[in-house]
């Protein structure tokens, strides 16, 4: 006779322990004691019985007040001839059937079986024709109502009725969000057992999970992250188990977000609509970075000294690098920078003070430290990255799309979505896509060449480029620098000593 196959037998298996489990009403060790309704189901739990539904079998959960429907149906002379003792979700304080809670006229956890330590004939409860209580008297006085004790076996169960899926709160019709947003779209359901939850834009399943702008996270709502107009639609949510569903829709609109920064880009700030953060160098004074800010913004200066005001230590702190304004902080007054002590935002500038006052709601930051003041009011490379571009009294945004021509091509994978202005693929920004984007910053010291990938400027070596070279090497006496040090020290620390017939015979 032949074996039957390995796959069956697991089959079988899967299919007797899910009877089991329906049959006793416990997810381990117990028995039916009323009418497939309520089991006495033994095991362990930490903290309020409310912790313990894992003792219970799916479709059952541990009985509570709300069964007393179902607990009356227990006589006590059924409760007492159960061995163990098994505990119920309720309290029995004053002879009532009510919620189990830690105060001293709620902690009489109620309970059926012989060898529970509190039994009296004839009393009110949860059950009839008496009173039992697992524990009782005063747990609350030590913080321990509704827990287990030494005396307790498991608890009680009961088959819960199925419920059909209901989502609990509708959303708005139509949600209208910007680019460099982020947002969630919830879909709180009851329903048991607990349903189960699909998306749908414009009635496609979305399946994402992972990192993409638009994913469905662990509690089932739908996380927008920086979405981008394409992302427009409408968005359903859908919850089903075996009773039935529903469903919710909501029309999401993604509106373009608008730069104050002549490239399109915006470094940081981009949450404020009338301060931005933009790249780049300019020559002179530090008016005319208005080269670097889009057609009705200009310099932040005194005058919008009400927008600045927005800003906060929290915005200034996620901004890398040091962007500067034509201001000055002189004895706590805003003033347009004159005597180099030019104002400045981001983590990378060099002096800042909480305590002084500026041009800002709180705190002082400067560009420079004070004996650089002599850097005066202009762009210095590798400390200055950029302007603070205000929006000017009275601008509106303008949003031209009637034709998308750009002069410069789009680099990198962009797209022209409006004249003059790409769409830039993950990983860069910049007027034509040109710059690339390293997570955190490359600092005032390296550059990045590359999405994720930064390079040390010269004279600058180590994982964040923050250590100086101590000798400089002449390409023609080595192969490689590592670390700053060179690889011939018998012509000299930094290879000044190289011999002439050695030096002419690698250049020829």
């Amino acid at each position: 006779m032949t074996s039957p196959p390995q796959y069956l037998i697991l089959v079988l298996c899967a299919v007797v322990g899910r009877t089991h489990l329906q049959e006793t009403g416990c997810s381990g060790n117990g028995k039916i004691i009323k009418e497939n309704q309520l089991s006495t189901c033994k095991g362990s739990w930490s903290g309020h019985i409310s912790n313990s539904s894992h003792l219970c079998a799916p479709g059952w959960g541990v009985c509570s007040h709300k069964e007393q429907h179902l607990l009356s149906l227990i006589h006590w002379k059924q409760a007492t001839t159960i061995r163990g003792c098994y505990a119920i979700n309720a309290a029995q304080d004053g002879g009532k059937c009510r919620e189990c809670r830690d105060t001293m006229d709620t902690d009489d956890l109620a309970g059926i079986g012989k060898d529970c330590p509190h039994r009296n004939v004839g009393q009110t409860s949860c059950i009839r024709g008496g009173r039992i209580d697992a524990s009782c008297c005063v747990d609350a006085y030590f913080h321990t109502a509704c827990h287990q004790t030494s005396d307790i076996t498991g608890v009680v169960c009961c088959k819960v009725k199925g419920q059909k899926p209901q989502i609990l709160v509708r959303p708005r019709e139509k949600l209208v969000e910007s680019e460099s947003n982020i947002f969630l779209l919830g879909c709180q359901s009851s329903g048991f057992p607990p349903p189960t939850i699909h998306w749908y834009r414009n009635g496609r399943q979305i399946t994402a999970t992972g990192k993409g702008r638009v994913s469905i996270i662990s509690t089932g709502d739908l996380l927008f992250t920086l979405p981008k107009k394409s992302d427009t639609g409408l968005y359903s949510c859908e919850v089903v188990n075996e009773h039935g569903m529903d469903m919710a829709s909501t029309k999401v609109v993604i509106k373009g977000s608008y730069s104050g920064c002549r490239d399109g880009s915006t470094e940081g700030f981009a949450d404020h609509k009338d301060v931005h953060a933009c790249k780049g160098k300019w020559e002179g004074h530090v008016k005319k970075g208005r080269s670097l800010c889009q057609r009705g913004w200009r310099v932040c200066s005194p005058r919008d000294q009400a927008s600045l005001r927005y800003i906060s230590w929290i915005d200034i702190f996620d901004l890398q690098g040091c962007y500067a304004y034509n201001a000055e902080n002189t004895r706590g007054k805003c003033k347009r920078c004159t005597n180099g002590k030019m104002a400045g935002v981001g983590r990378q500038c060099d002096r800042m003070r909480h305590s002084k006052s500026s041009c800002l709601a709180s705190g002082r930051m400067d560009v420079f430290k004070s004996k650089d003041n002599r850097n005066g009011c202009s762009y210095k490379e590798g400390v200055t990255t950029g302007v603070l571009c205000c929006r000017k009294k009275g601008h509106k945004q303008v949003d031209n799309q009637k034709t998308a021509v750009c002069a410069a091509k789009c680099e990198n994978g962009g797209t022209c979505i409006k004249p003059n202005v790409c769409e830039c693929p993950l990983g860069y920004k910049g007027a034509t896509c040109h710059i690339a984007i390293c997570e955190g910053g490359c600092g005032p010291f390296a550059t990045c060449v590359k999405p994720g990938r930064c390079k040390c400027k010269k004279g600058y070596v180590g994982k964040k480029c923050r250590k100086k070279v101590k000798h400089e090497c002449l390409r023609y006496c080595m192969k490689s620098c590592p670390s700053g040090n060179c690889t011939c020290p018998k012509y000299g620390k930094s290879c000044e000593k190289v011999l002439w017939t050695h030096r002419n015979r690698l250049k020829s």
